[in-house]
């Protein structure tokens, strides 16, 4: 049975809502990726400078070998729905990297929720702010997850995070013990105001902080990326929908007109 036309508008008029809705919540996304992606290079500026004056504090020292053990993975991961296939593939990549022994801190809600769901031991989690603003403080809480965690799970501590503009493409990097930038060779101790061990320590930490921020901000820019590719596919699955309805209400109308033609002219007989 055909729906009447006037059924057909009403679900024009759902259509035009949700594509509203829709709209506004692309353009939310775009807004958090553009400001997470100005943050991404104030913090990796950050980053490299702590990572220099660590790798120069400890440049005449002997060269640190990796800790032992499965240590520590850092999953920052997505928060909502909403943005296609890729909560689920972080998930799915996020199992295939667990070893025995390894623990397991989540950053994003709904990735969270799918690892407790497939049994996976989550030590601790938190969601991934909406706003890049509120990112530094959500780094600084988890550093301080990570090292109290890391006497339970010795080893180094790995951070999985997915790529802004990689089509859900995932990426592993190291935290803990940072990478020295290339090119640092001197043996001239630093002049230091603080105890070596003082200094030392509290740049372990700051260069912890640093890389947790920045694997933070690349995942909320790739969560708000993969929400506009969700939104963009919405809205143009939205446009060939309405265009259908729209070939329907015509088709509807006229079947009308000619219903009410044959019953005015049966009527004149």
């Amino acid at each position: 049975m055909s729906l009447r036309p006037e059924e057909i508008q009403h679900r024009l008029r759902s259509l035009d809502e949700i594509g509203d809705v829709v709209g506004a919540l692309r353009a939310i996304a775009a807004s958090h990726a553009s400001s997470a992606e100005t943050a991404m290079q104030a913090i990796t500026a950050y980053a490299g400078t702590v990572t220099h004056a660590l790798a120069i504090s400890i440049a005449a020292a002997a060269p640190h070998s990796d800790p032992k053990g499965s240590g520590l993975l850092l999953v920052v991961g997505a928060a909502q729905g909403f943005c296609g296939a890729y909560p689920e593939h972080i998930a799915e990549v996020t199992q295939s990297m667990l070893e025995p022994g390894m623990g397991l801190i989540v950053v994003g809600a709904r990735t969270a929720d799918t690892l407790r769901t497939a049994n996976l031991p989550v030590l601790w989690s938190d969601d991934l702010p909406g706003h890049p603003a509120a990112i530094p403080a959500l780094a600084s809480r988890t550093t301080d997850v990570l090292v109290e965690q890391s006497s339970h799970h010795p080893g180094p501590i790995r951070a999985l995070t997915g790529t802004p503009h990689g089509e859900h493409a995932t990426t592993v990097s190291r935290l803990f013990p940072p990478e020295p930038p290339k090119g640092v060779t001197s043996q001239i101790p630093p002049l230091m105001t603080l105890p070596a061990d003082e200094l030392l320590t509290g740049l372990l930490k700051e260069a912890l902080f640093a890389s947790v921020a920045r694997v933070m901000m690349q995942g909320a820019e790739t969560e708000a990326r993969a929400r506009v590719e969700a939104m963009a596919r919405a809205q143009n699955n939205l446009r060939s929908r309405r265009k259908e309805v729209e070939q329907a209400y015509q088709q509807a109308r006229q079947e009308q007109m000619t219903t009410e033609m044959i019953e005015l002219s049966a009527g004149r007989t």
